[in-house]
């Protein structure tokens, strides 16, 4: 059976079902490719040279011609009038750039619940269908056989979407917790050399 067969045969509900798996993996991409690691914390090592041999407007002057979320980081605390509080400005400003870390983690999530609801709503209709069909012919035990295939084929696209897109979803937010981290613990060491100076 061919996936245009099985779509057919599947019902409407096949389609945003099948929308669920194109969202789970766009949500993938877009976030394999917002959270690589020349965009996370590449500067780290330029900086570290900064903050030893040099001053806080070096370290703001070179945070300013890159677009990395470390130097995003380093470019608000640095310019912040508060310099005095430096850890906790940090964390205000780490709060900000969470946003963008943690950008469209939860989509293949939400796709990972809303694509087996729609399979087994699928399948309901489909019974309803069957059973409709059953009692017009009069009973013939036929029709239920051949219907029942058809009428599941929907909770089974929707598992089949369900469980890649919840390793999909997990996977995501283990990438965006790894570049949390991996910015907090480069600002803190930033800092520390900083705040010795």
């Amino acid at each position: 059976m061919t996936f245009a067969e099985i779509m057919e045969k599947g019902g409407i509900l096949m389609y945003p079902i099948f929308l669920c798996s194109i969202i789970s993996l766009a949500a993938l991409f877009e976030r394999l490719w917002a959270l690589r690691r020349s965009r996370v914390t590449p500067s780290l090592e330029l900086y570290l040279h900064i903050a030893q041999n040099g001053t806080r407007e070096a370290m703001l002057a070179e945070a300013q011609k890159r677009d990395d979320f470390l130097s995003q980081l380093m470019r608000q605390v640095l310019s912040d009038d508060a310099a005095a509080d430096t850890a906790r400005m940090t964390g205000i400003h780490a709060k900000r750039l969470g946003g963008s870390i943690y950008r469209w983690v939860t989509i293949p999530g939400v796709m990972a619940t809303i694509s087996p609801l729609l399979g087994l709503l699928g399948t309901v209709f489909g019974m309803i269908k069957i059973f409709t069909r059953f009692s017009d012919m009069g009973g013939n035990p036929l029709v239920l056989a051949s219907g029942i295939w058809e009428a599941l084929l929907t909770t089974a696209a929707g598992l089949s979407v369900a469980i890649p897109s919840l390793i999909v979803y997990r996977y995501v937010l283990y990438r965006a917790d790894r570049a949390a981290g991996e910015i907090e613990f480069a600002t803190e060491r930033l800092l520390a050399y900083l705040d010795k100076k």
